[in-house]
């Protein structure tokens, strides 16, 4: 795994850990904006959320708003801008850090068609949709990622939601291979070494 290349700048992530608390103050202040937008939780945002995991490093979110709307919604929410990047739109809510994803694009992976329908509903809170991204998709971004404690996640996700691997596998082959990963048979048969 060494020789992998980082899609994703690990560096400037949160210190403090965070948690559904701050995940409920994030929303409701967005949602206080009284506007309409969905937000896709991703990683171990949507680990939060669906109780399988206690806290996170960060915020994580997938969108289709665009940029322009974000940057509007966010600066009047109070929240600053520390990266501009549209690869990943970094804010920061006093010391908790949110991470934007817009489109279908995440870590180097272009999602199929079908990720928005399989999406799951969470919760509505005013005109803020709340949606958590599907679980397959999100251990595809964590494969592409492949920290250590991405593996863990998976590992977690795989016994809590009840994942078909050989699902799994076609799913993430189909993606790879169209996608900036780099070494991504390596990853896959790094996590299957894992589960067995």
């Amino acid at each position: 795994m060494n020789k992998c290349i980082k899609m994703y700048e690990n560096k400037y992530k949160n210190l403090k850990i965070t948690d559904l608390p701050d995940l409920e103050t994030f929303l409701q202040l967005i949602a206080d904006l009284d506007e309409e937008l969905e937000l896709f939780a991703i990683g171990g945002t949507a680990m939060v959320l669906k109780g399988i995991k206690e806290s996170t490093k960060d915020i994580d979110f997938l969108t289709d708003a665009s940029y322009d709307k974000i940057n509007r919604m966010f600066t009047m929410a109070g929240l600053a801008e520390k990266s501009r990047s549209q690869l990943v739109n970094i804010w920061y809510m006093k010391d908790v850090r949110i991470d934007i994803f817009y489109g279908e694009f995440i870590l180097g992976i272009s999602l199929p068609d079908d990720w928005k329908e399989l999406s799951e509903h969470v919760k509505t809170i005013g005109r803020l949709k709340l949606y958590i991204l599907n679980w397959y998709d999100i251990i595809i971004t964590k494969i592409s990622r492949a920290e250590e404690r991405d593996y863990q996640d998976i590992l977690v996700i795989m016994k809590s939601q009840n994942i078909d691997f050989n699902k799994l596998k076609k799913r993430y082959y189909a993606l790879a291979e169209g996608a900036i990963i780099s070494a991504h048979d390596e990853k896959f048969r790094h996590l299957e070494r894992q589960i067995k």
